[in-house]
């Protein structure tokens, strides 16, 4: 087995922050593996096996509530059928959010169980496992995995996203949108939060801060933070499985004996004989102003277009594993938070053009040149999230990059993906919905309360339909609709095609579109729908891929597509970005990507 030599190993890079900060990137302990005790040369106490199977559950965002509320005075909360006090969301917040804030406590439990009776073994969390880093999250969550573990011997190997940590460090927290037993919405804060200074929060308790890296890896360092007994080989990039010796020191530039101590725990481990799952920290967090303000931004939209500028070292790194994989004949799987490609199937053009630069949440997108670093790594497969969608990006050369984004358990279309890895040196990449979710609707009676309360204050309200949900699926569905209606075509869409959809049917929109009769397209009954459907529809699309059921309207897209291919410039600009939105969703509906993917190499 190649050992590095630690003492004589070192990486050093030198680069600018836009003139104002060079950060210098030192390899704590020199760039090498920490197996140590770890490495077993025969690997004989974990047996061979055909058809590995790994898991990989992406943003799961969970909030405990029944932890979170056994830290407050928990005399007007609000309590479930069982008696049991709460602290959830709102609904009124949650129809704002990407995902659901409440919901994850019932479907990660229902996945864990599905894994379970499917016998896999080893599950893969490529971030935002919490909701925003809460000590009570994450301990509530280390310990559910901890049962799982015991219970049916389940490996579990987290890497961190940009809600765990939300900053590097730690800080305060809180949410002013919990709900008190009268259904209103109140302000529960972590003891050093400016609400708790002044009085304004109803609740206080440390239990909703912020945990940065440090205090966040050491409550689930047993989740693949650290190495464990049974490992047959564990590495970190910086020679030490010592969590408060991983990371970079970023130096200022006009400064550079003024440093900060910048966290990183990308791993290498070998769980089972021959299986090398990758797991890299793409969070990027960029100072504002001086370093020792430590003050930073988020790391939402740095994602790896930032990696590569601030952590070349990890990218050396990265393509070190993938030679010794290969040399070694391991089978290596990738997995991380961020994606590194393309998430939207080739039509960001047209994203921009219809929504801006910075709409569709484009500034997320790695640009070609960061995925063209990545592909010189020779890594072949990675599984990513943060965008809340289903989408497989394959690299035009046949063994070049295959990125997959696996979709959130807290969102439309709720699942998990199983790569399995197959005795030809291929793997199966196979996303699974998770549709069944026993007691999923457990909280709609809370929900209720706080809709009444709404009415009654003359608040603005959400449409209750959404209580009318018989299944997990149709209950994201819906979340999903009404998300569309309140924030994306509410706040984000441009002002003239939001009024539009809002206002005409499908049938009006397309002879307006197109100055045609072309109601032969489409069935009366899809005409007579409400023009926001496209708008339902797109996002149904770029979510769920071939998984979508769009009930027939899909043939009405593909023939809009062709009708609309040759036609110029409306003297009305709302006309022609309603013609550019139905061809994106032409575009879209021929680009769905397979619910099962087959990659060689791997």
């Amino acid at each position: 087995m190649r050992r590095w030599d630690k003492k004589d190993k070192k990486m050093i890079s030198v680069f600018k922050k836009t003139g104002l900060l060079v950060f210098i990137c030192i390899v704590l302990g020199g760039c090498g593996s920490y197996a140590g005790k770890f490495e077993q040369e025969n690997g004989s106490f974990v047996p061979e096996q055909s058809n590995s199977q790994i898991a990989f559950l992406a943003d799961i965002h969970l909030h405990d509530f029944v932890a979170s509320a056994q830290a407050l005075d928990s005399v007007d909360l609000p309590v479930i059928a069982s008696g049991t006090p709460v602290l959830i969301r709102s609904m009124q917040a949650q129809l704002h959010s990407t995902r659901l804030f409440n919901e994850n406590y019932f479907v990660l439990r229902a996945t864990l169980d599905d894994l379970a009776a499917k016998g896999i073994k080893l599950v893969a969390l490529p971030g935002d496992f919490s909701d925003d880093g809460q000590p009570v999250n994450i301990t509530a969550l280390a310990n559910l995995l901890d049962d799982y573990h015991k219970t049916y011997g389940m490996r579990f190997f987290a890497i961190n996203g940009n809600h765990d940590p939300v900053r590097p460090f730690t800080r305060a927290g809180g949410k002013p949108d919990f709900l008190d037993n009268r259904g209103e919405e109140v302000a529960v804060m972590s003891t050093d939060h400016p609400r708790c200074h002044d009085g304004s929060a109803w609740q206080c308790s440390d239990a909703l801060r912020e945990w940065g890296y440090s205090e966040i890896t050491r409550a689930m360092s047993t989740h693949g933070f650290m190495p464990d007994a049974s490992d047959l080989y564990y590495e970190t990039p910086f020679g030490t499985a010592d969590l408060s010796q991983r990371g970079w020191q970023w130096c200022e530039a006009e400064s550079p004996d003024i440093c900060l101590f910048m966290p990183d725990t990308s791993y290498l481990v070998e769980p089972q004989k021959d299986v090398w799952l990758l797991a890299i920290d793409a969070n990027v967090y960029e100072p504002i102003g001086q370093i020792t303000q430590r003050n930073f931004k988020g790391s939402g939209n740095a994602g790896y277009n930032s990696l590569v500028r601030y952590k070349p070292g990890l990218v050396s790194w990265i393509t070190d594993v993938v030679k010794r994989a290969r040399q070694q004949h391991k089978r290596l799987v990738a997995f991380s938070h961020f994606p590194m490609a393309d998430f939207y199937d080739g039509t960001a053009e047209e994203l921009a053009s219809i929504f801006g630069d910075s709409g569709m949440q484009l500034r997320r997108m790695p640009t070609a040149a960061t995925t063209d670093v990545l592909s010189e790594t020779g890594l072949r497969l990675h599984m990513a999230g943060h965008m809340h969608l289903y989408d497989v990006y394959e690299s035009a050369k046949s063994s070049g990059l295959v990125n997959v984004q696996v979709p959130s358990l807290a969102a439309w279309l709720p699942g998990y993906s199983l790569v399995t890895l197959n005795d030809d040196h291929s793997a199966t990449v196979k996303t699974v919905i998770q549709s069944s979710v026993p007691d999923f609707d457990s909280l709609f009676p809370l929900y209720r309360t706080e809709w009444a309360q709404r009415e009654a204050s003359a608040d603005i309200n959400w449409d209750p339909d959404i209580l009318n949900s018989d299944s997990y699926l149709a209950f994201t569905d819906a979340h999903l609709r009404g998300v569309v209606r309140s924030r994306y075509v509410g706040k984000e869409w441009p002002a003239e095609l939001a009024e539009f959809i809002n206002k005409y049917s499908i049938g009006e929109t397309l002879k307006l579109a197109t100055g045609e009769d072309i109601t032969d397209i489409a069935s009366e009954e899809i005409l007579q729908l409400p023009a926001i459907t496209f708008a339902y529809d797109y996002y149904r699309l770029r979510n769920a891929g071939q998984f979508a059921d769009l009930q027939g309207r899909e043939d009405m897209y593909e023939r809009l597509g062709l009708i609309l291919s040759n036609t110029s410039k409306s003297q009305l600009d709302t006309h022609w970005q309603i013609k550019q939105l139905l061809m994106l969703m032409a575009k879209v509906v021929k680009k769905r990507d397979a619910t099962e993917i087959h990659v060689t190499g791997v």
